[in-house]
């Protein structure tokens, strides 16, 4: 009997587990865990595709901590279900095991779009260690990656991949890079800079199937008939949420597992938090989130009735000389544009009725901190660092 069972050891299950040790110093934790390493920095996997590391180096947390906490690890385990009125968790392995409270933080799995042939060999979805693994070693004697989509993911991940000497092309379904962050303008800006560095790219254009010989990847066809070469192919479309263990148990799920502001489910004591976690119309899908979520919940596991509260949306991009930073909309009806541009830096600010909505910045991104209070607080613009040296307000 362990007095709170942890399912998923991603950044939400590792942040909970931390809040209910500081709350409750004696209770008993356990982990459990598909994946075989201990909780690790996810959000390091692109740059990892062309660095040597060792495992240890990316973990959030290492030992001691565990052993010193007096918290449990079960890896490479997995949860066939949970029943929520006994308060019991089915294993794989057919054990038994039973808890007082649950946390659900299985995360989420990349989304593959259903390509012809896109099960080929060479054919990756960079979510875990060992998906980096397989695909280092795979391109190890390549030449031609293809990058499918066009998001942060998949950019950072293109950069990445072309300093292992890959000749890399980013194919992405919408008519511009980074449309939910930047602006037309500026992601034309974006692409030239890729372009001048190396990267080929695809705008609006979707991929219809990927070619193979004797099984394995050789090349991907555009749905307009373009073919391009590719040795090996890296999907990065977006992120689905792990609700099938939770489904298996009863529980309400859309996208997500349905929770509500203090992330627990329908049923008292059974908590989900991060990509797997759904609240209203929204998952979320954001490390900071995951990590925001995890805290909350395992401080309302303890006894605490603490609300969640929806994160607003901003990106950060750095590659190589590339900085930007956009925060909150861009574009859509009423929204007007004030553009100051400096040295090829480049500022933007979005409004809407009197009310800043949005900001880009190209460049120089040290007013990240003042666009997020103009844009989400609503700061007086002409009490911040970017309003009186930028845009002499």
């Amino acid at each position: 009997m362990y007095d709170y069972l942890i399912i998923g050891n991603g950044i939400a299950g590792l942040s909970a587990t931390e809040e209910i040790r500081k709350k409750d110093s004696d209770a008993s934790i356990l982990i459990v865990s598909e994946e075989k390493p201990s909780t690790y920095w996810r959000t390091r996997l692109s740059e990892l595709i062309c660095k040597d590391f060792e495992e240890d180096e990316i973990f959030v947390k290492k030992e001691p901590w565990y052993s010193e906490k007096h918290i449990e690890e079960r890896l490479s385990t997995k949860v066939e279900k949970i029943d929520p009125e006994k308060r019991i968790a089915y294993l794989g392995d057919g054990e038994e095991i039973e808890f007082g409270k649950a946390l659900i933080a299985t995360g989420a799995r990349a989304f593959v779009p259903p390509i012809t042939n896109v099960d080929s060999k060479g054919v990756f979805a960079i979510r875990t260690v060992d998906d980096l693994r397989s695909f280092k070693e795979y391109v190890a004697d390549k030449k031609e990656v293809v990058v499918i989509g066009g998001g942060i993911l998949g950019l950072e991940a293109a950069f990445s991949a072309q300093k292992l000497g890959l000749n890399i092309t980013v194919i992405e379904s919408f008519d511009y890079l980074l449309a939910r962050q930047l602006d037309r303008e500026l992601s034309e800006k974006l692409e030239e800079n890729l372009n001048n560095m190396g990267i080929t790219t695809y705008t609006g254009k979707n991929t219809q199937e990927i070619l193979t010989k004797d099984g394995a990847v050789c090349g991907v066809k555009l749905a307009d008939g373009t073919e391009i070469p590719a040795d090996a192919i890296m999907v990065q479309a977006g992120i689905r949420s792990n609700i099938k263990m939770a489904q298996e148990s009863g529980l309400e799920t859309d996208r997500g597992i349905m929770v509500n502001d203090h992330l627990e489910t329908g049923h008292e004591g059974i908590f989900a938090a991060g990509d797997c976690a759904q609240i209203g119309q929204f998952t979320i899908g954001l490390w900071t989130s995951s990590q925001e979520m995890g805290k909350i919940a395992g401080n309302n596991m303890t006894g605490d009735s603490e609300s969640y509260k929806q994160p607003k949306p901003f990106s950060t991009l750095m590659l190589g000389d590339i900085k930007l930073f956009s925060a909150g909309m861009n574009s859509g009806e009423g929204i007007e544009e004030e553009k100051k541009e400096i040295d090829g830096k480049i500022y933007k600010l979005f409004k809407k009725e009197d009310a800043y909505v949005g900001g880009i910045l190209w460049g120089d991104i040290k007013y990240q901190n003042d666009v997020k209070n103009i844009v989400f607080k609503g700061a007086n613009i002409e009490e911040t660092k970017l309003g009186t040296e930028i845009f002499g307000k």
